[in-house]
């Protein structure tokens, strides 16, 4: 399989892999169970992070990435005002030793209190969220070589109370794009750059007189302003560069209620920056949707980058691609490919490839079919990256029929699941899914969906649905590595690897319905008494075959609960097991309540220690202990394998 992921023009460096200078301290989510709320350790890349709190503490990188670095993007924190709102403050930029620029960082589109849908920016209504926020940095000076040291100081001018860097991001942009021919100047038709005035009416006149002439809009290098709903159809829009052509969404915040999206049907954008100051996720806090995409005769989205927007990118219609492009920080999901009424919204042939995607308000990327519309088709998400979602889930498939995803790498997700396969809410049916050649990282969060807490969960609640997930990667999940269930799952799962759950390896939970394949399939480096594998339905038939955790030589498996249910204990050969040494291989004291047993052995179990007391003698599988008489069920403490 290819390498998981986007490819970037930028390298990404992590602040805990940095160098920390003058008292610096490295911040990082504690180990065990995790916390009721969010946090700065639970939102940040690697669940990790630096603080710099006082004078002359620092994080220092050697630029190792092979970019002659032009641009940065920093990722970090700084406190909010005592009453919201936000503050802004400096951070001292050092190259190779000397002061190169001070770089001005902002919270006042971070911070949001309580629960739910980040609508409330006073500290007053509960608990914080959203602590980080992406800035867009012109290096000042000659551009940061290869092997350039450069350092990130808290001086005595740089006044916030601390500082939590998260990571930078290097990149050499290249020249601004010249305008296409047969395309029309929004300057042109009055569009001013780097000014006060509004340029909506410019920028919509431009695009009805390319509509009518035939031709394409064009927008150059500089910062344009709009502040409300711009319609184009069956037009390409292009920009000088994501570094070069801003178009910033100039709201009021408080906003008195009207949106500002970008509503394309039928047409191609490119090379443009969009940015909103939405402060939160409704509209009174300036939130509006990014684009809204559909179109029967197809749809281009490349080389866009969207910021502080609703939903970033919300698109339907039919033969539409989206790649190349960036989402960071929007207030909703970052790609939502999804489904509508009439052929303009058919949901049918549409493609996220290659696109990055942080920290986003919902799902960072999904497919969303309605129950309400007919079935999405043909829908693709490929190598494209989702990492740190604040809300929902990094990557979510949502219904739909031949749906592909594949090589797309997600990680960290604050709240829920680092995967989904199913259905959202009452949405349409997930007929049919080829899941395959993804890496998810430290996938679950502190909410839990339904009570379970996983890197990725396959299934729901009452809705069936089809699915083969294959050769993907599931590494230091914070709960369950990967959950089944609860409707009707029809699932293959083959050659996929989970390594070092926090709890068990696969998980099929209880009142499941439906049937697995579970082929040479790999669990790695458990925590002491969770399984590698648990099937806690009896309505749930799983078909096992060459998986890591079925011995080679067969042994005798305890389980804790009856079924096969819950824990499972290592593969028991032939020998004499007394208390101590159970326990040692995943069968604590009176913890066993069904076993299964290879053909040609024999088990008999003992109440007490040392094999002694009642007995029970077995030769093939027992579900239930309590059906024994006497009943053992919880009452194993020593047993012989023969």
């Amino acid at each position: 399989m290819a390498q998981a992921g986007a490819t970037t023009p930028f390298k990404t460096l992590e602040a805990e892999n940095g160098t920390l200078g003058g008292g610096a301290t490295l911040r990082a989510l504690a180990e065990g169970p995790l916390p009721s709320a969010s946090s700065p350790e639970l939102e940040a890349s690697g669940r990790r992070f630096v603080q710099l709190d006082a004078t002359n503490e620092s994080v220092s990188w050697v630029n190792t990435t092979g970019i002659t670095a032009n641009r940065m993007v920093i990722r970090a924190s700084i406190p909010d005002a005592p009453g919201g709102g936000g503050i802004t403050a400096t951070l001292n930029l050092y190259v190779n030793g000397s002061m190169r620029q001070a770089i001005p960082l902002s919270s006042r589109q971070s911070w949001v209190y309580g629960t739910g849908t980040w609508d409330n920016n006073s500290p007053s209504n509960g608990a914080p969220q959203v602590f980080y926020d992406d800035l867009r940095v012109v290096i000042a000076g000659e551009p940061i070589a290869p092997g350039s040291t450069l350092m990130l100081r808290k001086d005595a001018a740089n006044t916030a109370a601390f500082y939590h860097i998260d990571l930078i991001d290097l990149e050499n942009a290249p020249a601004p794009r010249t305008q296409p021919a047969n395309t029309l100047s929004i300057t042109s038709y009055g569009a001013v750059a780097d000014d006060t005035g509004d340029d909506s009416d410019a920028i919509q006149n431009c695009i009805n007189a390319a509509q009518s002439q035939g031709k394409g809009v064009w927008i150059p290098a500089g910062r344009f302003l709009t502040s409300r709903v711009i319609y184009a159809s069956g037009i390409t829009i292009s920009g000088a560069g994501m570094w070069y052509t801003t178009l910033y969404r100039n709201v009021p915040v408080p906003n008195s209620g009207f949106d500002h999206w970008w509503e394309l049907k039928n047409c191609t954008l490119r090379d443009v920056y969009i940015d909103t100051p939405a402060t939160g996720r409704n509209r009174t806090l300036g939130a509006s949707g990014g684009l809204n995409l559909s179109g029967a005769n197809g749809w281009l989205i490349e080389r866009v980058w969207i910021q502080h927007t609703d939903a970033a990118m919300w698109a339907s219609g039919s033969h539409g691609t989206v790649r190349d492009s960036r989402v960071l920080n929007s207030w909703a999901d970052g790609i939502n490919l999804n489904s509508g009424p009439g052929t303009d919204k058919a949901g049918y042939d549409l493609t996220a490839q290659n696109n990055y995607v942080r920290a986003t308000g919902d799902d960072g990327f999904a497919i969303n079919a309605d129950v309400l519309w007919p079935q999405m088709d043909t829908v693709k998400l490929l190598n494209n990256t989702s990492i740190c979602a604040i809300g929902a889930n990094t990557l979510r498939v949502a219904g739909g029929r031949n749906v592909t995803v594949q090589n797309n790498y997600v990680a960290d997700p604050a709240q829920e699941f680092g995967m989904v396969v199913g259905v959202f809410h009452q949405g349409g049916t997930l007929e049919s899914a080829l899941v395959q050649g993804n890496t998810i990282v430290r996938g679950g969060g502190f909410r839990p969906y339904g009570g379970v807490k996983a890197a990725v969960l396959i299934g729901h609640e009452n809705t069936p649905i089809t699915a083969t997930f294959a050769n993907n990667t599931i590494i230091d999940s914070l709960g369950d590595g990967v959950a089944i269930g609860r409707y009707n799952v029809n699932l293959t799962f083959n050659n996929n690897t989970v390594t070092h759950p926090a709890a068990a390896g696969i998980w099929v939970l209880p009142s499941t319905t439906g049937s697995g394949r579970f082929e040479s399939n790999t669990v790695s480096n458990l925590n002491g008494g969770q399984a590698a594998f648990r099937n806690d339905s009896s309505t749930f038939t799983a078909t096992l075959t060459g998986n890591s955790w079925q011995s080679a030589a067969p042994g005798v498996v305890f389980y804790q609960d009856i079924y096969y249910g819950a824990g499972a204990s290592q593969a028991l050969p032939v020998g004499n097991y007394t208390l101590a040494q159970l326990a040692a291989l995943g069968v604590p004291n009176d913890w066993a309540s069904s076993v299964r047993i290879p053909a040609g052995r024999t088990l008999i179990m003992y109440a007490d220690d040392n094999f002694s007391g009642a007995s029970w003698t077995r030769t093939a599988d027992t579900p239930d202990f309590s059906t024994l008489s006497p009943s053992a069920n919880d009452k194993m403490s020593s047993c012989r394998v023969q």
